[in-house]
């Protein structure tokens, strides 16, 4: 069904009628489950099984997953229209990845990889995108509350123990790195920053929509702020910088300019006294920044020697890949390609390849599409799916619930219709 704005309402509406009290108590159940879910995104190293990324937050979504459809509450249609174009994308990906590990690698693998995949890209959409826009700005605050608990966290323990590894991994593997990075729950300091930059547009959101109050966004961006300069990743770095600015320019107001002179003015401060400035982001971003050199920025000329290693292997996987996780049993370096596009082409063929294109259309289609009728939302999917894009070029496998979770919510926030009491709000 369509609304007469032409935002399609969410499919389980039509149902709603049909549900007797057992259904409307099963689904009163699954929200604040959805919402500790999702504030336990980051929690990547709170897992029911160790060895395996199924963590606590994954445990609660499958909770959430079984209250929804005793209460007939899971979407049909997660992404309305858009929704068969980003399932092809995945279907693409995980059917090259089949082809590749039946041919060359080990479809047991594939099985796990594909599971995380679907879990990842299929049932969250499913299981979050089915509310309305207020249960979808509530999950957003869950993330921005989530986020921010663990990097003031993360900051207290980091000075509190002088940045030492062997004090800090009490509270878990790579809490700080042996290079005195905050890694914080996240156990990597380059995935601590990547949140960071993609929790950061919803603190700007938030507070556009009067969801947030100025001084609590301030004062959470200075937290989000800590934990990025404590992990000392350039390329958390710059994709933070990119979404803020992204959000900033697209969603132009009054409270985006007060938003951006205070940033600005806190930022020019801070690096040009370095003050505040930790030892690792100096070392690894600071230098960067002012020698104009990118090889200075941390493990950038590590990461270029796997990818043009990947140009040459990817001449030979165009019809058929390597299969699941057998880039790095070719790999000189015996790891895989910090690159998702060069991975998925190596270990799927082309077919993963346009797969994973597929996927990443749909969002900045979303955000073209919405961005008239609601611009501080489509400048949030901007916003968050810049940072996630630029990550997709650092990173391999990007199935990490922490990854999505972000990314969903923003798409979910662009295709929702705000409350009345919000159009005012937008607009201004």
């Amino acid at each position: 069904m369509t609304s007469h704005s032409g935002i399609a309402s969410p499919a389980w509406v039509a149902e709603d009628q049909d549900r007797t009290p057992y259904h409307h108590a099963m689904l009163r159940l699954a929200g604040p489950v959805l919402l500790l879910a999702v504030f336990l995104a980051p929690y990547v190293v709170w897992r029911v099984l160790p060895p395996y990324l199924f963590t606590f937050s994954d445990a609660l979504f499958c909770l959430a997953a079984v209250l929804l459809l005793a209460g007939r509450g899971i979407a049909v249609r997660p992404l309305q229209g858009w929704w068969a174009i980003w399932m092809l994308g995945l279907s693409g990906l995980l059917l090259g990845f089949f082809i590749g590990s039946l041919v060359n690698g080990d479809p047991l693998r594939w099985v796990i990889v594909a599971g995380q995949y679907g879990f990842a890209f299929a049932l969250l959409p499913a299981l979050l995108l089915r509310e309305r826009r207020r249960s979808l700005v509530l999950a957003a605050i869950a993330l921005v509350a989530g986020v921010a608990a663990m990097e003031l966290f993360g900051s207290i323990v980091y000075y509190s123990t002088g940045g030492s590894y062997a004090q800090a991994k009490q509270f878990g593997f790579e809490f700080v790195t042996g290079a005195h990075r905050l890694g914080a729950f996240m156990a990597d300091a380059n995935w601590n920053a990547a949140m960071i930059a993609m929790t950061t547009p919803f603190v700007l959101y938030l507070a556009r929509i009067r969801r947030m109050s100025t001084i609590a966004a301030f004062a959470i961006l200075g937290i989000l702020c800590s934990g990025l300069l404590l992990s000392g990743s350039f390329t958390g770095f710059a994709s933070a910088a990119i979404g803020i600015l992204a959000f900033l320019f697209l969603d132009w107001g009054k409270r985006s300019i007060g938003m951006l002179l205070g940033i600005v003015a806190l930022a020019s401060v801070m690096l040009a006294t370095g003050v505040g400035l930790p030892t690792a982001f100096q070392n690894r971003v600071a230098v960067a920044l002012e020698q104009g050199d990118i090889n200075r920025a941390g493990t950038f000329s590590g990461r270029m020697e796997l990818v043009k290693e990947a140009w040459e292997i990817v001449g030979d996987t165009t019809l058929v890949g390597l299969g699941v996780d057998q880039y790095r049993v070719v790999s000189v370096d015996r790891a895989p390609v910090h690159n998702i596009y060069l991975l998925a082409w190596a270990e799927g063929g082309v077919l993963s390849l346009l797969g994973w294109l597929i996927m990443m259309f749909v969002p900045l289609s979303i955000a073209v599409r919405r961005f008239a009728a609601d611009r501080a939302a489509g400048a949030l999917v901007i916003a968050v799916t810049l940072p996630f894009l630029i990550f997709s070029n650092a990173a391999p496998h990007m199935y990490a619930r922490s990854w999505v979770v972000p990314l969903i919510l923003a798409l979910g926030i662009a295709l929702t219709r705000p409350p009345a009491s919000r159009v005012s709000a937008r607009r201004s």
